[in-house]
This record gives C-alpha cells, sequence and structure tokens, in this order.
C-alpha cells in the first residue's frame, strides 16, 4: 500500500515538473519581447514608459496571459459544477448548449437594448444561457435527463442557435463586427479592462458556491440522505446551476466562445484522482486554467504567421471534440433513464403517383417563382428577360440539384444505419467534405472542379469510416452515432476556422461558399450537379431493393444472401459521393438531408423507391425555397441558402428530439 502511494506521489512529482518544463518552454516561444528578470518584474507592476517593450508586455502579453487562466479556471469550475448535479459526466457550458445561448443572448441585447439603459450585457448573455439550458430540459424530460439524450439536446440547440447567430451577424453585419471576432473566443487584451471586468463575475459565484458547498458535498450520498437531513435538493441543484450559467455567461460576454474546456477539466479532475466535491471543483480549476493557458501559448506564436488572428477557442474545441468522442467510446451511457414503451408504428400509406404529380407540378411552380419573381429597389416585380434568366436561372438549378442530392444521400444514410436523425450534415460528413476542400485549397490542389470532387469524397468517406469504427463497439446505437458525427463536426468547424484564420487570399474566397451561399454559382457548376444527381440517384433507383432489404436488419438481410458489409459500403460509397458533389457546389450547411426523408416518411412513402424519389423532390424544393427567400426577402441582404435551410432544419431536429 505504501509502496503504491510513494509510486502515485512520484507520478505526480513527474507531471508536475513536466508541466512547469513546458509551460517555461511556451512562455519563452510566446514572450513578445526577451526582457532580463528585472525588466520582467518592472513590466508587471510599473512598466517604464520609455521602453515599448514594457509598454507591450504590461497592457497586452500579461492580460492575456492572466484572462486565459481566469476563464479557463471558471470554465473549469463551471463544468465541474454541471457534471455534479445533473450526475452527468458529459455535461458542460458547451455540450448543453449554455455558451452558445450566452452568445445569442449577447448579440441581441447589443442589437436592440439601448445602451442608454446601463444594463450590463453580461445579464443578457445569462438569460440566453438560461433559456438554452431550459430548451435542453424541456427537450430530455421524456427520457428522465438521460446523459446522452441531454448532451445530444444540448449540441443540436447550439447548433440551432450558432446558425440564428450567424443571421443577425449577416443581417447587423456593421454592429457586430466585433461579436464574429469575438465570437470565435478570442483572448487578445488590450488593457487590464477586461480582467477587472470579469473578476467580479467570477469572484461573486464562487462566494456563493462556498458557502454551498456543505449541502452540495451531502448530495453526493443520493437525494433521499439528503434531504433527510434537510436539504432541500430541487432548490440546491437549480442554484448551483445557475450559478454554472452565470459563470459561462460572464466568460461569453468578455472573450466569446472558448469550447470543450469545461468538460475536458473536470474529467481530467477525476482521473487524477479527485473524488471529493472540493477536491474536484479545487483541482478541475487549476487543470482548466493550466489548459487553456497552455493553449493560448502554443497558438500566441502562431497568430500573425499569416496575418490574421488565431482565435484560442478554435484550438480548445479542436483539443476537447476527440476528448469528448474519447469519452463516448470509453463509457458505456443508458439511452434512457425512464421506462419507455416500445412505440407502435402506425402506416398510412398514401398514393405514390398522386403525390409525385403534386410534388413535380410544384417543383415546376416553385422553379419559375424563383426565376422571374425577385425584389428590387423598385419593390416586387416579376421579370421574364434573358439576362435575369442569365443571372438567376443557374443558382435556382443548383440549389434545387443540391437539395435533391442531399435529400437522397440522407435516405442512403437512414436507412443503411437504421437511425432515423443521421443525416450527412448532422453526422459531420458535409464537414468532412469541406475540411478536404480547405486544407486542398491551403495546398493550392484544388483547381479544377474534378480535383475538388476527388478531395471532397475522400473527406467524406474518411469521416464515414471514423461514425463506423466508433459505432461498431456500440452496436451502431442512434443516440451513440448521432454524438459521435456531432463531436467529429465540432473538430472539423474547429480545423476549417483555423485554417481559414491563416488569412491566404485562396482561403479568404471559401468565405460565401462555406456560408452555403449559391452567389457563385456558374453553368459549369449546374452540368456538374446535373451529371451527379443522375448517374448517383439513378443508381440507386436501381438498387432501390437493396435499401428495402437492409433496413429490415441485418440478420433477415444476411438469411436472404445479401452481404451487408459490401452492401453498406457500397452504398455509403455513393452517399459520400453525392454529399460532396452538393457540398462542393452549395457548402456545408444546411439540414434537407436530414427534412427531406422524414417529410416523405410522413407523406406515407416507405419503401425505398418512393422515399428516394419524394424526398428528392422535397430536397430540391426546400433548397430553391430557401434560395430564394435569402435573396428577396431582406433585400438588399441576401441570406445563404444553406444558412436558412439550417435554421429551419434545426428547427425540425429539435422538434425529433421532443418527439
Amino acid at each position: 500500500m505504501a509502496s503504491g502511494r510513494r509510486g502515485a506521489g512520484l507520478q505526480y512529482v513527474w507531471i508536475s515538473g513536466g508541466m512547469f518544463l513546458l509551460l517555461g518552454i511556451l512562455f519563452y516561444r510566446a514572450a513578445p519581447y526577451p526582457l532580463n528578470a528585472g525588466q520582467w518584474l518592472s513590466a508587471m507592476f510599473s512598466p517604464d514608459v520609455t521602453d515599448y517593450r514594457q509598454i507591450i508586455v504590461h497592457f497586452t502579453f500579461l492580460p492575456r496571459l492572466v484572462m486565459a487562466l481566469l476563464c479557463g479556471a471558471g470554465l473549469a469550475v463551471a463544468g465541474c459544477l454541471m457534471q455534479y448535479v445533473l450526475r452527468n459526466p458529459l455535461a458542460s457550458p458547451t455540450t448543453l448548449g449554455v455558451a452558445a445561448g450566452a452568445e445569442l443572448g449577447l448579440a441581441a441585447s447589443l442589437l436592440f437594448v439601448p445602451a442608454s439603459l446601463g444594463i450590463g450585457h453580461y445579464w443578457f448573455a445569462f438569460l440566453g444561457g438560461v433559456a438554452a439550458t431550459l430548451l435542453v430540459f424541456l427537450l430530455t424530460a421524456k427520457r428522465g435527463f438521460a446523459p446522452l439524450q441531454m448532451v445530444l439536446a444540448g449540441m443540436v440547440v447550439s447548433l440551432f442557435f450558432g446558425s440564428l447567430n450567424m443571421m443577425l451577424l449577416l443581417i447587423h453585419e456593421q454592429q457586430l463586427t466585433s461579436v464574429f471576432i469575438w465570437g470565435a473566443g478570442a483572448l487578445n487584451q488590450n488593457d487590464w479592462q477586461g480582467v477587472t471586468a470579469l473578476l467580479p463575475l467570477l469572484l461573486f459565484p464562487a462566494g456563493i458556491l462556498v458557502l454551498l458547498l456543505r449541502p452540495l458535498s451531502v448530495l453526493q450520498l443520493g437525494e433521499e440522505v439528503a434531504s433527510s437531513v434537510g436539504v432541500k435538493v430541487a432548490h440546491l441543484r437549480v442554484v448551483s446551476l445557475g450559478l454554472g450559467i452565470f459563470i459561462t455567461a460572464g466568460i461569453v460576454s468578455q472573450v466569446g466562445i472558448i469550447g470543450f474546456v469545461g468538460l475536458v477539466a473536470p474529467a481530467l479532475a477525476k482521473l487524477l484522482g479527485a473524488r471529493h466535491l472540493w477536491s474536484r471543483l479545487l483541482l478541475s480549476s487549476g487543470v482548466g486554467a493550466l489548459l487553456l493557458l497552455i493553449a493560448d501559448l502554443v497558438i500566441q506564436p502562431l497568430s500573425g504567421v499569416g496575418g490574421e488572428l488565431l482565435p484560442t477557442g478554435a484550438v480548445t474545441a479542436l483539443i476537447g471534440a476527440p476528448f469528448l468522442l474519447w469519452l463516448l467510446h470509453r463509457q458505456a451511457f443508458v439511452s434512457s433513464l425512464k421506462a419507455e414503451e416500445e412505440p407502435i408504428r402506425h402506416y398510412h400509406p398514401r398514393s405514390f403517383r398522386m403525390l409525385l404529380t403534386v410534388l413535380s407540378v410544384m417543383t415546376i411552380g416553385v422553379l419559375l417563382l424563383a426565376t422571374v419573381a425577385g425584389n428590387s429597389q423598385a419593390g416586387w416585380q416579376w421579370t421574364v428577360s434573358e439576362t435575369l434568366f442569365d443571372l438567376r436561372l443557374p443558382r435556382v438549378l443548383v440549389a434545387l440539384l443540391a437539395g435533391m442530392g442531399l435529400a437522397l444521400a440522407g435516405t442512403v444514410i437512414q436507412r443503411v444505419t437504421g437511425n432515423a436523425m443521421a443525416s450527412p450534415e448532422v453526422m459531420g460528413i458535409s464537414a468532412g467534405a469541406a475540411l478536404a476542400l480547405v486544407l486542398g485549397a491551403m495546398a493550392g490542389w484544388t483547381v479544377q472542379r474534378i480535383e475538388q470532387m476527388a478531395l471532397g469524397t475522400a473527406g467524406a468517406l474518411v469521416v464515414m469510416g471514423l461514425i463506423w469504427f466508433s459505432g461498431r463497439r456500440h452496436r451502431f446505437a442512434p443516440t451513440q452515432m448521432l454524438l459521435t458525427g456531432i463531436g467529429i463536426s465540432a473538430a472539423l468547424d474547429a480545423m476549417i476556422r483555423i485554417a481559414m484564420s491563416s488569412g491566404q487570399e485562396n482561403l479568404k474566397a471559401l468565405l460565401t461558399w462555406l456560408s452555403g451561399s449559391t452567389y457563385l454559382v456558374a453553368g459549369q457548376d449546374v452540368i456538374l450537379m446535373l451529371a451527379g444527381v443522375v448517374v448517383i440517384g439513378g443508381a440507386l433507383l436501381l438498387l432501390q431493393r437493396w435499401l428495402d432489404v437492409i433496413s429490415l436488419g441485418e440478420v433477415i438481410a444476411g438469411s436472404i444472401g445479401l452481404s451487408c458489409q459490401r452492401v453498406r459500403q457500397a452504398l455509403m460509397l455513393l452517399a459520400a459521393m453525392l454529399t460532396a458533389l452538393a457540398t462542393i457546389v452549395v457548402g456545408p450547411l444546411s439540414f434537407v438531408g436530414l427534412l427531406a426523408p422524414h417529410m416523405a416518411r410522413s407523406l406515407g412513402q416507405y419503401s425505398a423507391r418512393q422515399q428516394l424519389v419524394v424526398a428528392c423532390l422535397l430536397g430540391g424544393n426546400i433548397m430553391m425555397l430557401a434560395d430564394w427567400v435569402g435573396r428577396n426577402v431582406w433585400f438588399p441582404w441576401q441570406f445563404p441558402a444553406g444558412l436558412l435551410a439550417s435554421v429551419i432544419g434545426g428547427g425540425y431536429f429539435l422538434y425529433l428530439l421532443r418527439k
């Protein structure tokens, strides 16, 4: 026993020594100027006004480091508190949507609340965080607030609020320019005002938390024991969650979203042996502060290499998202904490021919509307001219074909995985294609469309492989696969943001494309999309029997001689090609691949052939309408079709979770 303790103590000494060494090296690399010890002391407490190096160190470098320590510690405490109160090891400000809600609340307050009222913006960030948390609780109440369901709901709320926030940014670009930079999680400081503003926002809840430590510690013994000694468990949980949200809101209002520190730090503290609440809180705060400090010191020398700012929040997301995947892979979670009856499926088949006729007429009508009707400075106009046709028709046709392609891909993925909430966008497949294209652009590879197609397909297939590999351990459980996909999406999104922040000119041209806009499409894109959708869509119709049989389950499919593995590989390859094709033309945003297959089933189309055809037409109509609304309703501003489709689809996804 004694030798074991000595071994553990020696291990901690080695870890501490390694950390100090690492910090020393990173600090030396990140320091803006080589100062001696006396100059450093002077720069800290009383900078020499004649020495510009001390001025810069005092007003930019040191406040940034202190801000990193404060934010890291605060987010870690908030995450630890949420995990402890909810008994959910995956809970954190990022995974519960609190940070995204705070960001949306802050952006809304900057736009709609007059500054003359003198109300601190962090209060609106707090309200946004509370709204996001309440929404997550509402969505998961049916399943007894099960850990996986809460995190899934929180991540989807984050995606939905993020889309709303992006819409606000596009409408009010001038007023919210600073929010755009801040939202990426930038720790840059120009003086000590940020630190002095944040400090009371952390000390106030920390003081209350110290007072609550004793009743919270009793909670560790169980709700019944806590209630028997007079602890009001429900009130205590609400107050504790409120403190966690307040801390998160205060940090978000100062530096934006710093992702995943609140998830990683408490988990590491637990792995390091902290068992009691006070020790977990203390160790989590220390680990969180160190994590964010190290992340910031790593990226500081890299910032400015390409002439642009490298957001710290994106780097922490890059570390945290794989950590979330590791936690999911390491631990088995129950999908629901409530006994649920197996739902009885009621089928209401409807006439396919009738529906096909109605949808075909609707498609032609929407196509004509999107081509000839438009808003302008003279108001709404119905115009038929060759010039307008040249300008509008490629955009409309590309939106139609991209929607069709994503709908076909979504139908295939839902049938092959047996997961009704799977889609190319939710599971990160679009993001994989987008990342491959961004990396290709950085390397100067993506010159022609055919090369983009190859890169995008490769990226989509890699993500599909990762999801498949991870899902095997949990027998492809739907919730687990969705969370894996969302975690991969978060990591890929962080990588895209880091790549974009390099400032390369060829990457700046991708910004419009990344927002899901059809603004830059040309005639050749229409031909490419048309060829892809016709060829791959035709192949899928020929393979409809595979889709019908494989959706019955592996046992039944195997018993009639179908090689499930090869069939799945072939179908997923086709879905990856369609996703890559749509992504390279209209960007990675949109939920059409989720929305259209569901709508087709709700319209009574259950066989693969009928679902493919109906979903295809529905997806095309959704994207055409999204493109038309985005171009005209808020004229002269233009919303990217992919972003509008994301807002609509995100709302629908939340509805599915509630259902």
